[in-house]
């Protein structure tokens, strides 16, 4: 039966989705992008703010019209079922099947009990197991190292979603890693709601530079960490990233305000000094080291001097990549109920202030890297109706830019490449968000 996956959200979502598919081409299913002919239909819901909620929706009614055509088993899995699936079978009738993000890996069983085969399975007995099927470049990847969340942010259902934080067996993490490497990967992204706790669960410590150490015996062209929380990111983590070549001095770091007032209030632990301390100490361990960060506005009891500290400190804090969201209230969570709740009109009023402030920094902070030469990642080919497609044919990315999240580097060359082929670029020049390079030809 040919299947398709709509996998909304985070990067974990889509490593989910990933799982699946590798579940469901073992039974022999086809794997189709086109929802039009597709017999099974699976969405992979969000559920992390309204926004996503509101999406995910959207895309379950919008596929539950083709059970009137070719769709003949709706599945829905992912964050939003694992909290409100009762109420959305209320609703949403049409679907078939309910997994939540604990679950999703029963697909195929249940499938199976759906629509028994015919016959033997056509499948060799002694088939290779393949862990997933990426949707992504085939040179890049993402890898989760654990689940689920015990952070008590006061904003945030994520732990309701996805459970509490339980890391994956370090041996099964790095199979998957030379299985990833075997299928031609050569830059991994590690994935986890914290990834700088990772361990700790499992081990009784934390083991996240052990993993890295073992990481880096492999042929990995890069490895990058995802989602660091600041109180965790001590000097023997930045020692090690600094000194290992393999590993991208690159840190995510969500640390979602600037004042202490309004840190305290969405749980968070560290404070504005405790945030500055830890740029200096990164920077410290290489004053190129990138820093990626996320920020929300309009939470419960921002005043304008809060704001405006905010401001301050991003304009101080000279990082290299920034996202910020207005605060979405969310069921069930501390903030939901908190006193002060900024209007949604003064929230988008702040939101453009600091977007418009952050543009500003972004285009000043790339500019560092003109007149540098770096290795560029190529992950394709400039789309013919970009107006950068006559001068810069390839684009890609360098160690400091994360796939799907941060700038990409648009590649002048003579030479002809693919994805996934490493190219030595000059830094020619930069943008709000992206920068332009030529190949140093041999």
């Amino acid at each position: 039966m040919k299947t398709a996956i709509l996998s909304l959200g985070c990067a974990k979502n889509l490593v989910d989705s990933e799982r699946m598919m590798a579940i469901l081409k073992e039974q022999n299913y086809t794997l189709t992008d086109d929802f039009a002919v597709a017999e099974i239909i699976i969405v992979n819901t969000c559920g992390f703010i309204a926004a996503a909620k509101e999406e995910s929706i959207d895309a379950i009614i919008r596929f539950a019209a083709l059970k009137e055509k070719n769709c003949r088993c709706l599945v829905v899995t992912g964050c939003m079922v694992q909290k409100y699936r009762e109420e959305l079978a209320r609703e949403i009738p049409e679907v078939d099947l309910w997994l939540t993000s604990l679950n999703f890996e029963t697909v195929g069983e249940r499938l199976k009990e759906m629509f028994p085969p015919e016959g033997q399975s056509s499948l060799a007995a002694e088939a290779k197991y393949n862990r997933r099927v990426l949707s992504t470049p085939a040179h890049w990847a993402y890898l989760k190292i654990a689940e689920g969340c015990d952070n008590c942010c006061t904003f945030c259902t994520i732990p309701q979603m996805r459970g509490p934080y339980v890391s994956r067996d370090m041996e099964e993490i790095l199979s998957e890693a030379e299985e990833l490497l075997h299928a031609g990967v050569k830059e991994i992204n590690l994935l986890a709601q914290d990834t700088t706790v990772y361990g700790k669960d499992r081990y009784g410590k934390i083991m996240l530079k052990e993993l890295l150490k073992e990481l880096v015996k492999l042929d990995f062209v890069r490895i990058r960490l995802l989602y660091s929380y600041p109180s965790r990111i001590d000097d023997e983590l930045l020692t090690l990233m600094a000194k290992e070549e393999k590993i991208c001095n690159y840190l995510d770091i969500p640390m979602q305000h600037a004042s202490d007032h309004v840190l305290k209030a969405m749980g968070r632990p560290e404070r504005l000094n405790k945030l500055r301390d830890l740029l200096a100490r990164i920077r410290r361990a290489n004053p190129d080291f990138v820093i990626r960060s996320t920020f929300i506005v309009g939470f419960p009891g921002e005043s304008e001097a809060d704001f405006a500290l905010l401001c301050d400190f991003l304009k101080e804090a000279k990082l290299d990549w920034v996202g910020v969201f207005p605060y979405s209230r969310e069921e069930d969570t501390v903030a939901y109920n908190l006193p002060d709740q900024v209007d949604e009109d003064c929230k988008a009023d702040r939101y453009d202030s600091v977007m418009a402030l952050l543009s500003r920094c972004s285009a000043q902070r790339l500019t560092k890297w003109v007149g540098r030469e770096e290795t560029v990642l190529i992950d394709g080919v400039t789309a013919k109706d970009d107006p950068l497609h006559e001068t810069y044919p390839y684009y890609g990315r360098t160690r400091f830019q994360a796939p799907e999240v941060d700038g990409i580097t648009y590649v002048k060359a003579k030479g002809v490449y693919a994805p996934g082929d490493l190219v030595p670029v000059n830094i020619t020049g930069s943008d709000v968000y992206d920068l332009t390079g030529e190949v140093r030809e041999k």
